[in-house]
């Protein structure tokens, strides 16, 4: 692999990766507001399945909060590795 090569493909997944972890820190954020403002609580009731279930009703609804971000990160990095060339990208 080319230097050119190599140097274009770790700043793509760099930039991937500061991208996501910036969509999941607002999916954290956009949760913890949802449960605090009371737009969206888990079901807690007496029952012990709902107790058995709280957290990954919580991790669905911060997958959901995610995934809205998501096209933001795949828009960006399709438009980076369009900018810098697919075939510089491609030179294996």
């Amino acid at each position: 692999m080319i230097h050119e090569a190599l140097s274009a493909w770790i700043a793509l997944y760099m930039g991937v990766g500061v991208l996501a972890g910036m969509c999941a820190t607002g999916a954290i954020v956009q949760t913890a507001i949802e449960i605090r403002a009371g737009k969206w609580r888990p079901l807690l009731s007496s029952r012990r399945l709902d107790y058995a279930l709280w957290a990954p009703r919580i991790w669905l609804s911060w997958q959901r909060n995610y995934l809205r971000g998501m096209p933001v990160v795949l828009a960006s990095a399709a438009l980076y590795a369009n900018h810098i060339g697919f075939g510089v990208l491609g030179d294996v």
